[in-house]
């Protein structure tokens, strides 16, 4: 049995949501390796916020995956999951720029493909499949 072929934006997201959510769980194997390094450098002062950043950047690639996942069914639910998920990433990498941690490539690549996903989320195309 053969899938529906999903309208171009709406595949092109998926998509995005799933290379998104890859890209996030290097980020986060990255970061992990780096935390008895990043704890010493941003000492006592900072330690709250990073902690409470970094927790929100555990829970991100699973709720893009289960964006990523529920798009292809076409559910309601999955545009307001993937809204809420591209709000996260754009907190997380303001905060994570706040703290001095995140910044250069990783951080203009994940801003970018954040920017682009929630570009595409409020186009008529993708909001016509979901609320149709």
């Amino acid at each position: 049995m053969t899938r529906p072929e999903l309208p171009r934006l709406v595949e092109q997201t998926r998509a995005l949501l799933w290379l998104q959510m890859s890209l996030t769980t290097i980020l986060l194997l990255i970061i992990t390796l780096m935390l008895s390094f990043l704890a010493r450098v941003l000492g006592e002062s900072r330690s709250d916020e990073f902690l409470a950043i970094y927790l929100t950047l555990w829970s991100t690639p699973f709720l893009l995956a289960l964006s990523g996942w529920q798009f292809r069914r076409g559910r309601a639910i999955a545009w307001i999951l993937a809204v809420v998920t591209q709000l996260t990433m754009l907190t997380i990498i303001v905060g994570c720029m706040f703290l001095g941690v995140f910044v250069g490539l990783a951080a203009l690549i994940l801003f970018t493909m954040a920017a682009w996903v929630l570009a595409n989320l409020f186009r008529a195309e993708v909001r016509g499949f979901f609320f149709a």
